[in-house]
């Protein structure tokens, strides 16, 4: 699977949640709130949008919004619409939704501040964002040979790196796994058959995480991915209420809307064999 399909996956998986921040009160009651979940991508020419009723019935109509996205110079409208899966997983219960996706002049740029402006059916409602510096994988290396235990139990794999403050969120995650047949030819498996991920790390400079066993020898790159304090901040108050000010940032204000704005930049890749 090509890095940027599997991280296109892994920030579906992302704005799954954008319509999960609190129970509802009178205002997220109205059935023309609208949920609003945008996660840049570093790197990518383009920027995808989830917009959902999370209090309609999900054969209803989905929220009509206009979003233009303001990056160094020029200016960029959320104006084509994709199939809801390559926004968001199936069955995630968002209610109606809509994935839209504007194309960018230039990549988006690690430390870059971008800008979004839009009209929900309540009103206005506008946003900001910082991309967070490029996480620095220190180990493993550009390689790493981990051998095949002879029983069955899972490898821990140690990682070293540093992040910087504006991080809030970091996840290791695997993509082009290949396992090996008896013929020494490979086939391609999804990232999760070698373990959970994406896995978050905890650690401030270090962590290890898991990969399941298998007889067969394999390989997969492994990325870092630095998620900005938007998101953080959105998925540890998932389910408080009444939200107790001052309230954190999550990058979304407006009439009727709420959901979060932020940025995630991949870290350099390390090949990993496992024989």
């Amino acid at each position: 699977m090509r890095a940027g399909a599997r991280f296109n996956g892994l920030l579906a998986a992302m704005v799954a949640a954008s319509g999960c921040l609190r129970p509802p009160d009178p205002l997220e009651l109205h059935p023309d709130v609208v949920s609003v979940a945008i996660m840049l991508e570093g790197g990518k020419r383009e920027a995808r949008l989830l917009a959902a009723h999370p209090h309609r019935d999900p054969n209803e109509p989905a929220p009509t919004v206009t979003v233009t996205l303001r990056g160094p110079g020029w200016t960029a409208a959320f104006s084509d619409t994709l199939e809801l899966v390559e926004c968001i997983p199936p069955n995630s219960g968002q209610g109606p939704a809509r994935c839209l996706r504007a194309v960018l002049p230039e990549e988006v740029r690690a430390g870059a501040t971008y800008e979004i402006e839009g009209t929900a059916p309540l009103g206005a409602f506008s946003g900001e964002v910082t991309m967070p510096a490029v996480p620095v994988l220190i180990e493993p290396g550009d390689s790493l040979h981990v051998p095949n235990p002879t029983d069955y139990e899972d490898h821990l794999i140690p990682v070293r790196y540093r992040i910087g403050s504006d991080v809030g969120t970091l996840l290791a995650d695997a993509f082009d796994v290949f396992l090996t047949r008896e013929d020494g030819t490979e086939w391609e498996v999804e990232g999760h058959y070698v373990g959970d991920f994406p896995v978050a790390l905890e650690g401030a400079e270090a962590d290890t995480f898991r990969i399941h066993y298998h007889e067969r020898p394999l390989r997969f790159s492994l990325r870092l991915l630095g998620i900005g304090r938007h998101y953080t901040n959105f998925l540890e108050n998932e389910g408080t209420f009444p939200l107790p000010q001052p309230w954190p940032s999550f990058g979304i204000e407006g009439e009727g809307v709420y959901g979060y704005f932020d940025g995630a930049v991949p870290s350099r890749v390390s090949r990993v064999w496992v024989q």
